[in-house]
C-alpha cells in the first residue's frame, strides 16, 4: 500500500465542518477538526508541498512524480509511489508526519548545500510547526519580550481555527505560493549542488526517539548573514499550525519578495472567495501584482532547467541512502516564564536578515 493512501472512516463526522469535494477527500480529510484528522491533513500537507518544491525548483526531473489532485479543479505533482526512489523520499516525510502526531516536530527542512555534509545551506525550505492545546489560540505568542516585530510562527499562534473550508483555501495559497516563489522570485539553481531534509525536534521529544529514516549530526544547517528569507504560506487545521518559508541566495531582496508573495496570495484568495488572514507576512503592502491561477496548481515544466541529469540522479541517490540529518538532542532552552511559550531544542542556524 501506498506510505500515504488515504483510509478515513468519516462516518463519524456529525458536523457541518467539512469539505465536499471527492478528489480533496481521497488525499485528506473532509473534516480537520478533531487531533487525529488534524495530524493526518499535517502528515499529507508536508508530502505535498515538499513534493511541489521538488519539482517546481527542478531538484528531480518529472520521472520521480505523478499527477495528484487536491480538489476537483486542482492539482499538482507529488512524489510517484511507483519510483522506487520516490517512494522512499515519501515515507521519510511519512515519518515525520508522525512525529507531528506526537508533538515532537519543530521544523523540517529542505536543505540545499554545495557539499552533501555542508553545515551552511544556500536555500533552504522549511515548515516550521505550532501546536495547539485543545485547539485553542495559544496566547503565550502574544508579545514579543524585547518589542520586536513578531515572525510569521509566532503570528500563527494567534490564528484561530476558521474550519476545514478555510483549511483547504490556505492550502491551495501555499501551494501556489511555493509556484509563485520558485517561478517568478528566485533566480535558477547552477548545477552541482546536495540536498536532503533536516529535522529540528522540540523540547518534550523523548531523548531516544528518532524519526525513520534520519540519523543524527552535530547540527541543523546555518545560513549566510546576508540570506534573503520570506514567508510562503501556513496552514491552521483544528490542532495544528505551520508556516511555509524560503531563504535563498537565489532571493533578490526580501522585503520585494515578501510584498510581492502577499500580492499574489490577495489575488489567489480572491479567485477562491477566500478571506485570507494575512497577518503572517512581515510587509503590509497591498498593491496589484500578476494574477493567481485559478484553476491548476502545478502545470508544465519547472522554470529551473531539467536537463540537470547527472545531478538529478545523485540527488535522487542521496536521498535514497537516508542522506538525511537531524539536529543533537543536547541542548535545552530555559525561559524565565516557562508558561510563555513552548519549550524547544535550539538550532545553530543564523537568522535571515530582518526586514524593516
Amino acid at each position: 500500500m501506498p506510505p500515504l493512501e488515504a483510509n478515513y472512516d468519516e462516518s463519524i463526522n456529525k458536523s457541518t465542518d467539512f469539505v465536499d469535494d471527492h478528489k480533496w477527500g481521497k488525499l485528506f480529510p473532509s473534516c480537520v477538526a478533531d487531533p487525529d484528522r488534524s495530524s493526518q491533513f499535517m502528515t499529507r500537507m508536508i508530502y505535498v508541498a515538499f513534493s511541489t518544491v521538488l519539482h517546481r525548483r527542478g531538484i528531480l526531473s518529472t520521472e520521480y512524480f505523478s499527477k495528484n489532485y487536491i480538489t476537483e479543479k486542482s492539482r499538482c505533482l507529488t512524489l510517484c509511489f511507483k519510483n522506487p526512489k520516490a517512494l522512499a523520499i515519501a515515507q521519510k516525510l511519512k515519518s515525520a508526519g508522525e512525529a507531528v502526531k506526537k508533538g515532537y516536530l519543530k521544523e523540517l527542512s529542505l536543505v540545499l548545500s554545495n557539499n552533501e555534509d555542508d553545515e551552511e545551506a544556500f536555500e533552504v525550505y522549511s515548515l516550521k510547526f505550532h501546536y495547539f492545546k485543545d485547539g485553542g489560540v495559544a496566547a503565550y505568542f502574544s508579545t514579543n519580550a524585547e518589542g520586536d516585530q513578531q515572525s510569521p510562527l509566532e503570528k500563527l499562534s494567534r490564528v484561530d481555527y476558521k474550519g476545514t473550508g478555510s483549511v483547504k483555501d490556505q492550502l491551495l495559497s501555499l501551494l501556489r505560493g511555493v509556484l509563485y516563489m520558485t517561478q517568478k522570485i528566485l533566480t535558477p539553481l547552477q548545477e552541482g549542488y546536495a540536498a536532503n531534509f533536516r529535522v529540528n525536534y522540540t523540547d518534550e521529544t523523548p531523548e531516544d526517539f528518532k524519526i525513520d529514516g534520519f540519523s543524527d549530526s552535530n547540527a541543523f544547517y546555518t545560513l549566510p548573514q546576508d540570506i534573503q528569507s520570506a514567508t510562503i504560506g501556513h496552514v491552521r487545521p483544528g490542532h495544528h499550525g505551520a508556516v511555509f518559508e524560503c531563504a535563498s541566495i537565489h532571493m533578490n531582496d526580501a522585503y520585494q519578495a515578501e510584498m510581492s508573495m502577499k500580492r499574489y496570495h490577495a489575488k489567489n484568495c480572491d479567485a477562491l472567495g477566500y478571506n485570507a488572514n494575512e497577518t503572517l507576512f512581515t510587509t503590509m503592502d497591498s498593491e496589484n501584482d500578476p494574477k493567481a491561477s485559478q484553476t491548476l496548481i502545478d502545470s508544465g515544466t519547472p522554470a529551473s532547467n531539467e536537463k540537470k541529469n547527472t545531478t538529478v540522479e545523485n540527488l535522487a541517490k542521496s536521498f535514497d541512502q537516508n542522506a538525511t540529518v537531524v539536529t543533537p538532542k543536547q541542548t535545552r532552552t530555559t525561559r524565565r516564564n516557562a508558561g510563555e511559550a513552548v519549550k524547544t531544542r535550539t538550532s545553530p542556524y543564523g537568522k535571515t536578515r530582518s526586514r524593516k
